[in-house]
């Protein structure tokens, strides 16, 4: 028996949709208006907004992929949760009762930080004990009692879901499967013990860090700057030296977008090459624009 249930994606997948092109289009807007701003201020606020906008951006987009990909499977050797890279295989032997949250008598709280599609955290009740949210929309909660704490998670139908529970449970275990927790924080702690990928990513942190210093100490002192050729291969006009301040910014951009894609390749063995790959671009990239600061500041 082997029963794959899925969270509701309909709320979750609105929400944090606009949620992403909020923050990318506010990103993007800001980002612009500093580049036609003349007042020096301005430029340095909108930049900052800027960048400040697109920082949960791969959050956000994590949150998406793990909704999408986030399913309850239910054997009759347990109970195996998967969202993004969350995982939690509890045997049916540790299973002490399952039923949907609207059957309780009294007030179930909600962990602080939640929002539809992303229900996690854990809340303390003092009828059940410790309750670990695992799930996207609220009208949906089943409760999974263990003999560790109480899970809530969100299949879409509630009722069957238990409903399916029952007939596994009466079947009985054949070959249960040790419990198991794999958390998210389990992952990035695995991708720091590995050397290459750990050298990688301070190597790109540094140089981007290196780079925000070298323009702020570039800066002092200046009338001007110019950032870039004419067609003619005559220096454009100058523009204020403050404007130099776009290369860390692109810098941080890139560093974290090639921090989070190199994330997402390093999960499959397969993909480890590319991973390294791609936050040996984040050291490479800001050496560039290093480079480019040095040639931008000696004209």
């Amino acid at each position: 028996m082997r029963e794959v249930f899925y969270p509701p994606l309909r709320t979750g997948l609105i929400v944090h949709g606009a949620a992403l092109l909020v923050l990318l289009g506010g990103s993007a807007f800001c980002l612009w208006s500093s580049v036609q701003q003349q007042v020096t201020s301005n430029f340095a606020l909108l930049l900052i907004a800027s960048f400040v906008l697109f920082t949960p951006v791969p959050l956000v987009i994590y949150r998406l992929y793990a909704l999408l990909r986030a399913e309850y499977i239910l054997e009759r050797d347990g109970l195996r949760i998967r969202w993004g890279l969350r995982a939690e295989d509890i045997p049916m032997l540790e299973i002490e009762w399952v039923r949907p949250a609207y059957d309780l008598v009294f007030d179930l709280p909600l962990p602080r930080m939640q929002m539809p599609g992303a229900i996690f955290g854990a809340a303390s009740v003092p009828e059940i004990g410790e309750v670990e949210f695992i799930a996207a929309d609220l009208h949906c909660l089943v409760l999974v009692a263990t003999s560790r704490k109480v899970y809530a998670v969100s299949p879409s139908d509630p009722q069957v879901f238990v409903q399916a529970f029952e007939r596994a449970f009466e079947m009985g275990s054949l070959s249960p499967f040790p419990y198991r927790s794999v958390l998210a924080t389990s992952f990035l702690a695995g991708v720091w013990k590995d050397r290459w990928a750990r050298s990688l990513i301070l190597l790109g942190l540094f140089f981007s860090l290196l780079l925000f210093l070298w323009v702020s100490l570039a800066i002092p002192g200046r009338s001007g700057i110019s950032l870039g050729f004419s067609s003619t291969g005559k220096p454009l006009p100058l523009v204020p030296p403050d404007r130099l301040f776009l290369l860390p910014v692109l810098g941080g951009f890139i560093f974290i977008t090639d921090l989070v894609a190199g994330f997402f390749l390093y999960r499959r063995a397969e993909y480890r090459s590319l991973a390294y790959l791609v936050w040996g671009s984040s050291v490479i990239s800001p050496v560039l624009l290093i480079l480019a600061a040095i040639f931008i500041t000696s004209l």
